[in-house]
């Protein structure tokens, strides 16, 4: 019960960090508001300040920032439909920025908080490949097939890329180097999971000062969003399955896992979530901030408007694929559980 409230507690700040973020652009560009809701359903409470409602209501599984003339016709002259396309652009913009700020705000306290890691071992997984081929806490990892380990994250880019195009039962070679400055040499059969390759092995950290944390968060951040799309290019080009793919059951099950680690792993993942919420409406589908952004575009090159009510029905089109998807990776992620 804990973890599904962390894990509504989570969704529900990245939502509304998402809103906000839509909300304070449209403000300052003049578009009207008129509501303003953290959650969805039935009203809790809400005050009236000025043209704009604010409400809590009594489900914790999103919010929305109601801009007049959005998703209706309207003739007020300070609609979202009758704005200039570049502040339409920029306030649907917003949004996922302000998950990409918040993602280097919580990146940078953890960074701050845990240090930064090295290519240096400092501990062993459960089943680690790398321990029971002989590997040590305190070495170094210098090489994986023959590429150089300049950081930590270089070691799963390195075993993807071998084990994309060779079969898992190979083994890789890794050179690492001793406290002592001795180099060895060990042929290694990596553990999969999810079907990603993984020797095993945790990162000895060093600590960080807060100026060097803040621009290893932007670090942090810019590389969350590289890996997202790389899994995308993987999903698209069935180098990955679908079935690799988690909805919000599989979300809870990893913050479980993130919650016996410390509040550090938890605030990580956070991060990692809010980059994803990011990138992922920024994809220019039906439904998705990316779509308007799209469209916007469109208009602010050409001075051409798509047709709004053609735009509709693609985004209610959209709307139903999005949700059959979650809905069939959720069931996924519930047969998962037994």
């Amino acid at each position: 019960m804990g973890t599904i409230i962390i894990a509504l507690v989570m969704f529900l700040a990245l939502v509304t960090i998402h809103e906000f973020g839509h909300f304070i652009v449209a403000k300052l560009s003049g578009i009207k508001v008129n509501e303003f809701a953290v959650g969805m359903g039935p009203e809790i409470f809400s005050k009236q300040n000025g043209e704009t409602k604010y409400s809590l209501r009594a489900l914790p599984i999103g919010g929305y920032c109601a801009m007049e003339g959005e998703d209706e016709d309207s003739n007020d002259p300070r609609s979202y439909d009758n704005a200039p396309a570049g502040k339409r652009f920029l306030t649907i913009l917003a949004g996922p920025m302000m998950n990409l700020i918040l993602a280097i705000i919580i990146f940078t306290i953890v960074v701050f908080n845990t240090g930064t890691s090295t290519t240096y071992v400092g501990g062993f997984s459960k089943d680690s490949s790398a321990k029971e081929a002989g590997i040590d806490i305190g070495d170094q990892i210098v090489k994986i097939d023959d590429k150089n380990v300049n950081e930590f994250t270089d070691i799963s880019k390195i075993l993807s890329a071998y084990y994309s195009k060779n079969d898992s039962k190979e083994t890789i070679e890794v050179i690492a180097k001793s406290p002592d400055g001795k180099i060895k040499s060990y042929d290694i059969k990596p553990v999969f999971k999810d079907n990603m390759p993984l020797l095993g092995i945790t990162s000895k950290m060093r600590n960080v000062g807060f100026f060097e944390s803040i621009g290893l968060g932007f670090k942090e951040t810019w590389r969350n969003i590289k890996l997202i799309f790389s899994i995308l290019g993987m999903l698209f080009t069935g180098k990955l399955s679908f079935g690799a793919l988690s909805g919000p059951v599989g979300v809870v099950k990893e913050i479980g896992n993130q919650a016996q680690n410390g509040a550090m792993s938890v605030l990580y993942f956070l991060s990692y979530i809010s980059v994803n919420l990011a990138v992922f409406n920024l994809i220019p589908f039906p439904a998705l901030d990316g779509s308007k952004l799209f469209t916007n575009l469109y208009e602010m090159i050409t001075k051409k408007r798509v047709n709004k009510k053609i735009e509709e029905k693609v985004t209610v089109v959209g709307f139903v694929i999005l949700i059959s998807l979650i809905l069939i990776i959720t069931i996924k992620d519930i047969f998962t559980l037994f």
